[in-house]
């Protein structure tokens, strides 16, 4: 490998491990760390909806396998070693395990790229400086998951279609060495030499059996991605002998799904035992994709999360992750030329489908299509597209092709280091900090009250707290209460929301409520509270960056450059403090 491939995978995991507060979105958080920290450890965490008992729609299993099994072996060296824990520590152990996902994917286009002969080390350097896979492919999101798994798939597939051409190929020599002769010596040699040659037919099977089930119990949506490579599966070879087409079409797939069967057998009993649906009263099976389908088939379900427009994949994701080659792609794909050759029949014109450059292009726009279909459309959905993204357009970087485009290099490095600073050091980057300062504030407390607006949710999983244990009735036992406001009160009804808050909850000593606010908001909050004597100290957490607070981000960059601004300067404190996620302890006292 290269000094650049070497200096790009150092980077990806100091920044993974020391440099990333980003917070993309709150699934990664409340459908993987939150779940685990709070069995593993025994904490007070936010559960989500997804994984209540009676209709989950999330597998608990792979969750287990990935993140579970690591921090057990560091729970158990921690408490070994008398290691205190913090949420930068519990931070640490999941992101090692990210982190070494993400090289999954690489890895798969290193071997894919020697099964075909090809130089790795562009293609290796494509994939690891796109910012999707030093932000998005190392955060705790399935589907960060599923980018590795769709990785595999493609690995595993591409050295199937390797081993039947060779096959094949070595099947049709010995057949047209032997085509004109008619001894019957001739014809057994024939037959031994056919004989010999390896098995193709279900090359790998079982590796993608599993992978097909590990795929789909991680994220249904693993199925949209890998019913291309499947096809070609199970397709390889046929066009170089179409003689048994269906009948080896039907075999290998009834063959692949008997393969997937013991994945799919043990996720289910692991889902079941931990959603109690198999107790010693009652024995009833938990299949959690099919929840997963069944509650994303309608439309009602996914107006709640919020509604797309159709195209939104296409027109502001697929640029907005994978940027210029997006745009090489949609060039890849050729369809001036794909019509001019269908419109004049010239059909041997056409690539041929079961060359891998196609399966790769295959794979980016078949899922897009199907992915376009749901009207919920987010950027992580599209993550499993980038290693046949990077495959397909890495051509374009060769020293040949960047003559003609010479200005690709330059686009391609700054649009990314643009996407790394905004989600992975931007993007609701306070709140990890917050959490491990009050992790240190907190820890003499009882009852912790937490209010939070205009801010991404709080995992209180990583603050540690342990559950209440109702034997211990007569001991002080911690306990933290989180009220979260959303995004669409102003900062004056925000005073208002708090105030109630704190005077419904009732204490015999003195109350400590935190508040968390994102900073454009705070000037204001700040003046109504001062007018009324709110007794309060605050701390910031810069930078931090809330696209909830979007609109007020603008008003107070107004307001300081144009209306507050007497000075011949614009003042750095209070430029930082608009873009700093504040915490306000405030102190009520009750009677």
């Amino acid at each position: 490998m290269s000094s650049e491939y070497g200096c790009l995978v150092a980077f990806r995991i100091f920044s993974t491990i020391f440099v990333q507060n980003g917070y993309i979105h709150p699934d990664e958080y409340f459908q993987t760390t939150e779940i685990i920290t709070g069995d593993v450890f025994g904490v007070i965490h936010d559960r989500p909806w997804e994984f209540n008992k009676n209709t989950p729609i999330r597998s608990i299993g792979l969750l287990y396998g990935i993140f579970g099994i690591p921090l057990y072996i560091a729970k158990w060296i921690f408490k070994l070693y008398k290691i205190p824990w913090n949420p930068f520590l519990l931070l640490f152990v999941f992101r090692s395990v990210t982190c070494a996902m993400s090289f999954i994917t690489d890895y798969s286009l290193y071997k894919i790229c020697k099964i075909l002969k090809l130089k790795p080390n562009r293609y290796l350097l494509l994939l690891s400086s796109s910012y999707v896979i030093i932000v998005f492919g190392t955060k705790t999101f399935t589907n960060s998951l599923e980018l590795a798994l769709v990785s595999l798939l493609l690995w595993r597939v591409v050295d199937s279609m390797a081993i039947s051409e060779k096959v094949l190929s070595a099947e049709n020599e010995i057949r047209n060495m032997y085509a004109f002769r008619t001894s019957i010596t001739d014809k057994v040699v024939m037959s031994r030499k056919l004989r010999l040659l390896p098995s193709h037919n279900f090359s790998h099977c079982l590796e993608i059996g599993t992978i097909l089930a590990v795929g789909t119990f991680n994220r249904p949506t693993f199925l949209l991605f890998a019913v291309t490579p499947i096809f070609y599966w199970v397709s390889r070879g046929f066009y170089k002998n179409n003689n048994r087409f269906i009948k080896i079409f039907n075999i290998r797939i009834i063959v692949l799904f008997i393969c997937t069967l013991p994945g799919i057998f043990i996720f289910i009993l692991i889902d079941s035992f931990y959603y109690e649906h198999i107790t010693e009263n009652e024995a009833n099976l938990v299949i959690t994709p099919l929840n997963f389908i069944y509650y994303n088939i309608q439309p009602s379900n996914l107006a709640e999360h919020g509604i797309h427009f159709r195209m939104t994949h296409t027109i502001i994701n697929m640029p907005l992750l994978f940027n210029v080659l997006a745009l090489l792609f949609l060039g890849r794909l050729q369809f001036n030329s794909f019509i001019k050759i269908i419109l004049k029949h010239h059909y041997h014109l056409l690539p041929n489908i079961y060359e891998v450059k196609t399966l790769m292009m295959a794979n980016v726009f078949i899922p897009l299509i199907l992915l376009s279909i749901f009207p919920h459309q987010e950027p992580r959905f599209l993550l499993p597209l980038l290693l046949p993204i990077v495959f397909s357009t890495c051509k374009y970087f060769s020293s040949h092709s960047m003559k003609n485009f010479k200005h690709i290099l330059p686009v391609w490095c700054f649009s990314n280091i643009i996407g790394f600073i905004f989600y992975g050091y931007l993007h609701q980057a306070g709140i990890t900090p917050m959490i491990s300062h009050l992790f240190q504030d907190i820890k003499d407390a009882t009852n912790t009250y937490v209010i939070n607006s205009h801010t991404y949710s709080i995992p209180v999983g990583l603050l540690m707290i342990p559950k209440l244990n109702e034997s211990l009735l007569y001991i002080n036992q911690r306990h933290i209460t989180v009220y979260d406001l959303g995004s669409s009160l102003d900062p004056n009804s925000l005073y208002d929301t708090v105030m109630n808050i704190s005077q419904q909850i009732t204490h015999k000593e003195e109350l400590t409520v935190y508040f968390a606010l994102s900073g454009p908001l705070t000037k204001q909050f700040e003046s109504v509270s001062n007018a009324s004597s709110l007794a309060y100290t605050k701390k910031n957490f810069f930078p931090h960056l809330s696209m909830e607070s979007l609109r007020f981000y603008f008003t107070s960059m107004i307001d300081l450059f144009y209306h507050d601004n007497n000075m011949p300067y614009i003042s750095l404190t209070e430029l930082r403090d608009i873009f700093s996620l504040v915490l306000y302890k405030i102190t009520i006292k009750t009677e």
